[in-house]
């Protein structure tokens, strides 16, 4: 389902429920078409009595006009039921044609893999040479040589064509994993996500995950969490805060990596404790399963939907606040909290109240719970692929080009800048989008101000 916008700058934003990309177009024009039926049938029952008898002519017109009325309520009540129907038709037609096509694409990922295989001991010593070559020639290169290069592959990496692609390939690994241990290709193509579903992307990354542990890095070791400013006598510093009031103003309360928690507690209308989180991303400078677990060594835990460190660390931290089973909770995360916050959403572990994620590989993370939900991402930004094509979600997708124009040299994925979403967040927030609309206004709405608390985190070292 979609709507479309534009800001100022130009920007497309798209607003979509789940997989889907016209079925909102469709049930918006059913919504206009049922609002003008009643409007119609309203108008109609209000002309019988200007039918006075004085004027045969005038009754006439206005006995016409209500006929003409009322058959064009029921043509209009008629055509908002076609244009549901369709929608439903569009989505299933949708969903099957992507499940088809999935399976050709696994069947030709598992030949590749296969054959690439079979070949790899006669190209392997060529591949060799030619990658030593080229890291020779890397290091002839001037700094400025490097940065230039550098900047063209972001030019490249941020290319909305480009992300998509990546996606889609990325998506096909673990088929060509399959082949190339010899698997027959029909056989992948039927245990693919495509088919049964049984062999999906975070196998593949369970194995990296599995060959990355042994390497050293401890995605899902066990951590210690602590509260900002605390000692033995406070126990933590904890300030009051404001409940939040939009979209971009829940993306300007994450927090960075340095303190990756920021929790804040509420009280609602009817008594009942309330819940926001706010989860950090990715430290871009942290060491590969170091002590910060906000890491890669996490994000490919995640990815697996394994209990990755950083995972573990909100879980402690929401224990420590007194967060229980029943207690109402709202996750927002970004890139790798985005990630955690979807996959505790979905645990069944608490009282899920809503969703917000922005630039988060949580493509193969199913989200179903009856909660709101909103997924915010940007078109050029390549970490919310790595985790392959979206699977089953009830979420709303708000889609937009962080970068419209150029990208700007000497940045890393410029289109993941939290800062840019935040800025997609305050367009959006004044978009009219039906769906959109509604998951914003089904977030719960506390009572007062709440305190606000926030957490460090560190792996613990095991001798």
């Amino acid at each position: 389902m979609s709507d479309r916008g534009h800001d100022d700058a130009g920007s497309s934003l798209t607003v979509g429920v789940g997989v889907g990309i016209a079925i909102e177009e469709l049930e918006r024009l059913a919504r206009l078409a049922e609002g003008s039926a009643e409007g119609a049938a309203q108008i109609a029952l209000r002309l019988p009595p200007l039918r006075t008898g004085s004027s045969p002519g005038r009754d006439a017109d206005l006995w016409q006009a209500q006929s003409s009325l009322q058959r064009s309520a029921d043509r209009l009540s008629d055509l908002a039921r076609a244009l549901r129907t369709a929608a439903a038709l569009y989505d299933n037609a949708d969903r099957e044609a992507a499940r088809a096509i999935e399976v050709v694409a696994s069947h030709a990922a598992a030949g590749a893999g296969l054959v690439l295989a079979r070949l790899g001991l006669l190209v392997a010593p060529a591949l060799l040479t030619a990658t030593a070559a080229v890291a020779a020639g890397a290091a002839l290169l001037t700094p400025e040589a490097r940065r230039l290069l550098a900047d063209r592959a972001t030019v490249l990496l941020s290319d909305p064509r480009v992300v998509e692609v990546l996606r889609a390939g990325l998506s096909l690994v673990d088929d060509a994993l399959l082949g190339a241990l010899g698997i027959p290709p029909a056989a992948v193509a039927a245990l693919g996500e495509g088919g049964l579903g049984v062999v999906r992307l975070d196998g593949a990354a369970a194995l990296v995950g599995i060959a990355a542990a042994v390497a050293g890095a401890r995605g899902t070791a066990p951590v210690l969490i602590d509260r900002v400013g605390g000692d033995r006598r406070r126990g933590g510093e904890s300030t009051a805060v404001a409940p939040p009031g939009s979209l971009a103003d829940r993306i300007g309360r994450l927090p960075d990596a340095e303190a990756p928690i920021v929790i804040e507690r509420y009280t609602l209308p009817d008594g009942a404790p309330h819940v926001e989180v706010y989860i950090a991303g990715t430290d871009a400078h942290a060491a590969l399963g170091g002590e910060q677990p906000w890491d890669m060594a996490s994000n490919i835990a995640l990815v697996a939907e394994q209990e990755a460190s950083s995972l573990q660390a909100v879980r402690a931290a929401l224990a420590a606040e007194g967060v229980t089973p029943g207690t109402s909770i709202v996750f927002t995360g970004y890139s790798q909290g985005g990630a955690i916050a979807t996959l505790l959403a979905e645990s069944g572990d608490y009282a899920t109240a809503g969703l917000v994620t922005i630039g988060a590989p949580t493509g193969g993370i199913p989200v179903t719970g009856a909660y709101p939900a909103i997924v915010i991402e940007h078109r050029d930004d390549l970490v919310p692929v790595l985790s392959g094509l979206r699977r089953e979600t009830t979420a709303v997708i708000v889609r937009a080009d962080a970068l419209p124009d150029v990208v700007p040299p000497g940045e890393a994925l410029p289109a993941h800048d939290r800062d840019r979403y935040r800025a997609t967040a305050e367009r959006a927030d004044q978009l009219d989008a039906p769906s959109l609309t509604d998951a914003l206004a089904r977030l719960p709405v506390p009572e007062g101000a709440g305190v606000r608390t926030a957490y460090t985190a560190r792996r613990i070292t095991v001798d």
